[in-house]
């Protein structure tokens, strides 16, 4: 949904791993409400398929391209 550019992230926070700076990620954050908004957002989905996707399958998600970006006036 990210790669959709269906829901965007707020807010990230750093969380480490060991004691190394290198052993630190950005995780990104999402409110309740815009992972929520989602599925009213895209009814073209059929999102109780989705939820029957077993473990280790492909999101059907996956072959959606992005939309492309509106042309600038």
């Amino acid at each position: 949904m990210v790669r959709l550019d269906w829901i965007r992230s707020p807010q990230s926070i750093e969380v480490r791993f060991g004691t190394s700076r290198a052993g630190a990620v950005d995780v990104a954050l999402y409110t309740t409400a815009s992972v929520d908004a989602v599925v009213d957002a895209h009814p073209e989905v059929d999102w109780e398929q989705l939820r029957t996707v077993e473990k280790g399958r492909r999101s059907p998600l996956a072959s959606l391209r992005p939309a492309p970006a509106p042309t600038p006036v």
